[in-house]
């Protein structure tokens, strides 16, 4: 073969190498364009508290909240009637909403890897979230660990139901001096039985306050009693 021949297939060669790239990127396009295509026919419109996206039946999320990791049946309850309270514009019915949510993730262990993993903080207010979340490793998930590695995870906390009770509404200054329109609730909830652990030796009362930050509703603090 002649030096112009072999030339000759060494371009043909590069160009059929070229088309082969461009081709598979044209599959890439199309592929992310289908994505974005079946995504957007499963969103909705995003009204207050209305559902603006549902990927599955444990993938949810409103104009406030997302729901948490690997949540529970018992929590895409909850989140649900988040949703439907904040449809209704009730400020004490968003706000028992809220601490129902935050107690249903916080205080289940059963879908949580590790004690870096605090469930319900998206609930918790602004300013507090990392200090809490912090408290929260030392203090109540901090042998989560050692319970996970014990007993295992499918045997630890699970919360199933919850009694709420809306106090009343007033004011609230955080230590900040910030002061906001509060409202105070009551709870009480349960765990499922478990046979590794003694479930009743854990938290089952609390008393929320839930401030407006703006019009998204947070909890400012919550003791496990009265002094």
């Amino acid at each position: 073969m002649s030096k112009q021949d072999k030339a000759k297939a060494k371009r043909t060669k590069k160009n059929k190498q070229i088309i082969y790239m461009m081709l598979a990127a044209s599959l890439v396009v199309v592929a992310v364009m289908g994505f974005n295509i079946i995504r957007i026919s499963t969103k909705k419109s995003a009204g207050s508290g209305e559902v603006v996206e549902k990927t599955n039946t444990s993938s949810m999320k409103n104009d406030q909240y997302v729901i948490g990791n690997n949540p529970t049946q018992f929590q895409q309850d909850e989140f649900k009637k988040l949703t439907e309270a904040l449809k209704s514009g009730e400020q004490l019915a968003i706000s028992e909403a809220v601490v129902r949510c935050f107690i249903a993730d916080y205080f289940t262990w059963t879908n949580k890897d590790g004690n870096y993993e605090v469930g319900g903080l998206q609930y918790i207010y602004g300013p507090m979230f990392t200090s809490f979340q912090e408290q929260s490793r030392w203090e109540f998930y901090k042998d989560l660990d050692l319970y996970i590695s014990q007993y295992g995870r499918e045997n630890l906390l699970e919360v199933t139901d919850i009694t709420t009770k809306a106090e009343y509404a007033a004011e609230f200054e955080h230590y900040s001096g910030d002061t906001y329109k509060a409202y105070y609730i009551e709870a009480t909830w349960n765990y499922k039985s478990s046979s590794k652990i003694d479930v009743n030796g854990f938290q089952k009362t609390g008393y929320f306050t839930v401030v407006d930050n703006d019009g998204r509703y947070e909890i400012a603090q919550f003791f496990d009693h009265y002094d």
